[in-house]
Formats: C-alpha cells, structure tokens, sequence
C-alpha cells in the first residue's frame, strides 16, 4: 500500500500559508510533513509532503498547538 501524497500547493492551502513557506519551512526541517530531496550541486529540490504527516500537524495545530514556525 503506497502512502497518500500531497502538492506542495495543497499543503499550503491547508496550512493557510504561502507555497514559498511550506517549502522554506520544509528545508528547514521546522514543518515535519514530509521530506526535501536535493541533488548535490542543485539549485532544484523535491518536496515529498506525505497526507498522514499533514494530518498529524493539521490536527495538533487544531487542537490549540502552537506553529513552530
């Protein structure tokens, strides 16, 4: 069974954020939803953004936690 994935532009959306955050926020390992995949000596990178991740966050945000960020 393969993990739900999410768009980078979907996460943003539920997160009420800009897609530019999510991903700043991603490299920065400060939003954990899933990982950044960046090949060395490459100014590209991949966001792998895993749905049960985003629920977690989503749910303990809803739940009167604080953003990290």
């Amino acid at each position: 069974m393969k993990a739900e994935r999410v768009s980078t532009f979907q996460a943003a959306e539920e997160l009420q954020i800009g897609v530019e955050s999510v991903r700043y926020l991603m490299e920065q390992e400060r939003l954990p939803i899933g990982m950044v995949i960046r090949k060395p000596k490459s100014k590209k990178a991949t966001y792998i953004i895993y749905r049960g991740l985003l629920d977690q966050e989503l749910a303990r945000i809803a739940g009167g936690g604080q953003r990290k960020w």
